[in-house]
């Protein structure tokens, strides 16, 4: 998943902060709760925040701009330069977010810079427009318009009041903040520089139309535009100078985290099959049921009373770990590889290592859909039912059996796939090695009972250059061990490999009905236990590929020592094309992941660009250009250009103040500015996420007055301590951005009220009274100031709450809808192209997979851009329906319970799919001219490819669904889900022994009952979505 999830938007994570995700994902940082209690207070508070070493610089540097502009301004050259726009330098340099690694602080500086270029440029038009509207509608003096005062800024005296100025200043606020906000909802990737061009289009803006002349207006320009382009520079001084923390740091921090989080899935896993050993662990369900007795919860949905195991709940959690740190990996990797750096791996290499993960991810996912299998089992065996007859106690007995029996193998294999994975964090130099044996023993988890020393013989510890053939070894042994276990299986049923009675029935007629059942029920067991195991061989194998690819890197003297690297042309033109162009993005792009409008997807020309019943394709010239024409009008009605055109209206209707007559040294006194830049930064494109934001913002500027208030009065207003004071609130401040990014837009607004208004009294001090009221805005005390701000932030945000409603409300809801006909249309596609993908490979027509014009080549790009895409519209809907308690409901309540149950649905599938996919490869062509695979599995691809494996029903039906949820519409009649195929009776049916038992050590026959498995949850799942 690589380019998913780049979050330009959002601060990133600390190395730091992966580095603690890394320790407490694999397992070696937990304690058990009674150790915990002994610990002291202190110790155990400093373990519950997180924080850390790396942390706590990252809070000292987050907090350094804001305090270095405050201060600097005290100097008399300085506060002479910006007079009473000095705050504006704070403000810059907090928003410019110093603390982003480097790359991404790179790319969001340059496009803060040319934003507020732009910004001036049109600014300055304003200006010219307004100055002639009033010179045309005011009779001429000799010697121009007379100031009525100083004015915002020296050389910038503003004069009398103008309405043909104001007007036109109106319009052109409007038609900026319009644009900006349109290409916000458009661009994801722009919305801090937007958030930066609303401030200073605002401020301009409602100051023009009080300029008589361009000198004027030009002035105040120039004077603003230094004040942004001096917090930025402070921002980059900072950046780069203080502790510098590069975007291939963040993703070799993440790295190291994504293989914590992948042994402690494993340890997870591993125990949870341990518990089935227990026959009653099979009654106990895999998924939370709901409790129809409980409270609701929110439209309609009740809160789900948990019945999960502890085993179930734990590798539930760490399989949601896991998936959350490989999305934060593969939104790094993009920015890593457009970085120059100095270091050791170039941008290949991350790329390599980056997809060698995914290849592990994927089988032990696949592995956590166990628990999904068995509860589907007990439910239809009936293993929950309280009045249990022998039967169903042998089943379970019988299963009890089977785990007892995998448990020493699997458990030999995930130690060896934990050890792989250990060598690889020290050959790659992702964590240090540990320093006597204590430590070692802590590493990998061994303890002197459990570890059998004389077993482990000439093992090679991890780390070491042999290691990797070691590791072949242990999983050779496996499949050996393997062999075995499956013979013993055969023979403890009765059933010869050599003469295969799973497939042969010898029974008489008279007992056919209970063969019958009992031939189903072991080839139920058979695939399942080749299920696990081909799930655990395959991480196995992946692990083994990437310590083979760490080994390499040492051979070939790669990480011997760091060189300069430099990104070529052709990804820097990927990345130019990726900036400006529409693009695939998470809600990480925005500023604040909760209140994101879900996920920016281009799902493809099929569905976004449907034929028009009214108009055929263009024939010529002139029909193109009426076709752009009429694209014009689609632009206009687009719902991005509907929620610019919100933002616009919420904007001048306070906005409208500053142009009339009688009120606009209202709006100066009061400082009313501020309420509209609350707009512009707070209207969200849905109503849920708008009263969520609403409150949030609220509260983060309520907060921002206390602390206010605190650091003035603790020193008594000494600027000297009151600058010490903001430094230290805003470090601690920056805790909760880096410990809770998901809101950070309610941070940045506390920390930046907090700025305006400890940063104006000082400002006040500095230059006078006389020159701070100049502008026309009264100096006010700091009691009476922070409560100010609070009323224009909370007048701003409620404008923002009703234009987020008004005229129509853009609802969590109905965008929860149209995301999830997406989902499903994305779903179709990615079914198709699985599809085409096995036949392919059934067949050997994939060509190369070295060339990247080969046929299968382009479809593994193909297949990974639309899982990519799923997942993160998965987020997405996730999101919304989150989102959906926070709107008020009129009329029958939400059926949220459904949409939730569908999205699960929808992951389900995405899963089995991917499996699918990952299981053929094993059936591949390319691999028949291997001697581990002559024979057998030549005759199986041969057979399998002459009948269809998959069905295009699944396609169709999924796209039926998409348009029926998008739309609104009903189903066809009568519709059915597809009808499971019968894959294995149909291979009988031509070759009865393809299937035989004495086969089912081939690792083609194990790739065969995933396909199998899977694709019987797939039509399963299915039913479920059409009912």
């Amino acid at each position: 998943m690589s380019e998913f999830h780049s979050r330009q938007g959002q601060p990133a994570r600390t190395p730091s902060h992966e580095s603690s995700s890394h320790k407490a994902s694999d397992g070696r940082s937990e304690m058990t709760s009674e150790t915990h209690t002994k610990l002291p207070i202190l110790k155990r508070i400093w373990q519950s925040s997180g924080l850390n070493v790396g942390m706590l610089l990252m809070m000292f540097k987050g907090a350094l701009p804001p305090t270095i502009s405050i201060a600097i301004y005290q100097s008399n050259g300085v506060a002479q330069t910006y007079s009473t726009l000095g705050y504006l330098v704070a403000i810059m340099s907090l928003l410019s977010f110093g603390i982003m690694p480097r790359a991404k602080f790179v790319q969001t500086m340059l496009f803060n810079i040319i934003g507020i270029c732009i910004g001036a440029s049109i600014a300055l038009l304003s200006i010219y427009c307004s100055v002639q509207a009033r010179a045309h509608t005011t009779p001429a003096q000799p010697n121009g318009p007379k100031s009525a005062s100083n004015g915002p800024s020296p050389g910038a005296a503003v004069v009398p009041y103008n309405s043909s100025a104001s007007a036109v200043c109106a319009i052109w606020l409007f038609f900026n903040i319009y644009l900006a906000n349109a290409l916000r909802a458009a661009r994801p990737q722009f919305q801090f520089p937007v958030i930066v061009y609303s401030i200073f289009t605002n401020v301009a803006s409602t100051y023009a139309p009080q300029f008589g002349t361009m000198t004027q207006g030009i002035a105040f320009t120039k004077r603003l535009l230094e004040a942004f382009l001096t917090g930025f520079a402070i921002a980059i001084g900072v950046s780069f100078c203080v502790f510098p923390i590069t975007s291939r740091t963040i993703v070799f921090k993440t790295a190291a985290g994504y293989i914590g989080a992948l042994r402690g899935a494993l340890k997870a896993q591993s125990a949870y099959l341990q518990s089935l050993e227990d026959k009653k662990n099979f009654s106990q369900p895999a998924k939370a049921e709901k409790n129809d007795s409980s409270p609701l919860s929110d439209g309609g949905t009740p809160e789900p009373k948990s019945q999960l195991s502890p085993k179930v709940k734990s590798m539930k959690a760490a399989l949601a770990g896991l998936g959350e740190i490989h999305g934060k990996l593969n939104g790094e990797i993009p920015f890593a590889k457009r970085e120059i750096a100095f270091g050791k791996l170039d941008a290949s290499e991350i790329s390599e290592l980056g997809r060698l993960m995914r290849l592990i991810m994927l089988p032990v996912i696949g592995m956590g859909s166990v628990a999904d299998i068995f509860d589907r089992v007990a439910e239809r065996r009936g293993w929950r039912t309280a009045g249990e007859d022998d039967i169903k106690d042998q089943e379970k007995s019988r299963w009890s059996e089977i785990m007892r029996t995998l448990h020493e193998p699997f458990d030999n294999l995930t130690q060896a796939i934990g050890e792989g994975l250990q060598h690889t964090l020290f050959t790659l130099e992702l964590e240090n090695r540990p320093k006597n044996t204590k430590a070692n023993q802590k590493v990998n988890r061994t303890t002197p009972d459990s570890a059998d020393i004389e077993a482990k013989g000439d093992m090679v510890e991890p780390g070491t250059p042999k290691f990797a053939g070691t590791l072949s070894k242990r999983i050779d042994d496996f499949y050996e061990q393997r062999r075995q276990t499956l013979d013993a299986w055969c023979r403890q049923r009765g059933l010869d490999v050599r003469d295969d009675r799973l497939k042969n029935d010898p029974h008489p007629s008279s007992k056919r009905e209970h063969v019958s059942f009992d031939h189903s029920s072991q080839q139920r067991q058979l695939y399942l236990i080749l299920y696990m195991e081909f799930l655990l061989c395959s991480t196995a194998q992946a692990v083994l590929a990437l310590v083979q690819f760490a080994d390499a890197k040492v051979d070939q003297g790669t990480l011997a020592k760091s060189r300069v690297i430099v990104p070529g042309m052709k990804r820097i033109k990927k990345w130019i094309r990726s900036a400006v162009g529409v693009e695939d993005s998470s809600t990480e792009h925005t500023p604040d992941s909760t209140e994101a409008a879900g996920a920016n997807i281009r799902i493809g020309e099929a569905y976004q660009e449907t034929r028009d019943p009214e108009h055929l394709p263009p024939k010529n010239a002139w029909q193109k250009f009426g076709n752009g024409i009429r694209g014009v009008g689609h632009m206009l009605g687009s719902q991005e250009s509907a929620f610019g055109f919100r933002v616009a209206c919420a904007t001048l209707s306070i906005g409208i103040v500053a142009y009339l007559r009688d009120t606009q040294q209202f709006f100066s006194q009061q400082r009313l500015v501020w309420a509209m830049i609350m707009v512009a930064i707070g209207m969200t494109m849905t109503a849920g996420a708008g009263v969520f934001g609403f409150i949030g913002r609220i509260a983060g500027t309520a907060i921002a007055m206390c602390t206010s208030f605190l650091i003035w009065y603790i020193v008594d207003g000494k600027t000297a301590g009151v600058i010490v004071l903001i430094f230290v609130f805003t470090f601690f401040e920056f805790y909760f951005v880096l410990k809770y990014p998901r809101f950070v837009v309610i941070s940045l607004i506390s920390m930046v009220t907090q700025v305006l208004i400890v940063g104006y009294e000082l400002q006040v001090r500095k230059v006078g009274e006389k020159v701070a009221t100049s502008n026309g805005q009264p100096a006010y005390p700091i009691y009476e100031l922070a409560p100010y701000r609070l009323a224009c932030v909370a007048g701003g945000m409620l404008v923002a709450f009703i234009w987020t409603f008004f005229p129509y409300p853009l609802t969590a809801r109905s965008q929860l809808r149209k995301d999830l006909g997406a989902s499903l249309y994305v779903l179709a596609s990615f079914y198709s192209c699985v599809h085409t993908t096995v036949h392919m490979r059934l067949t050997g027509s994939e060509g190369d997979m070295e060339v990247k014009t080969s046929p299968g080549r382009m479809l593994e790009k193909a297949r990974h851009k639309l899982f990519t895409q799923e997942l993160a519209l998965l987020a997405g809907l996730r999101q919304h329906s989150a989102f959906t308690a926070w709107e008020p409901s009129f009329g029958g309540k939400f059926p949220r319970q459904q949409y939730d149950t569908i999205i699960q649905g929808v992951q389900n599938i995405l899963d089995y799919m991917s499996l699918i996919s990952y299981a053929s490869n094993l059936l591949s062509g390319r691999d028949k001219d291997d001697p581990t695979s002559a024979g057998w599995l030549k005759d199986f691809t041969h057979l399998i490819s002459s009948i269809s494996v998959t069905s295009e029903d699944i396609t169709s039906t999924l796209v039926l669904l998409s348009a029926s949820i998008t739309n609104g519409n009903a189903l066809p009649p009568y519709m059915k889900a597809p009808a499971p195929y019968k894959l294995s009776a149909s291979l009988e049916a031509i070759d009865p022994d393809i299937l035989s038992t004495s086969h089912i050590a081939e690792p083609g026959y194990a790739a065969f009952a995933v396909m199998q498995i899977a694709s019987a949850m797939i039509n399963d799942d299915m039913e479920k979505l059409i009912l």
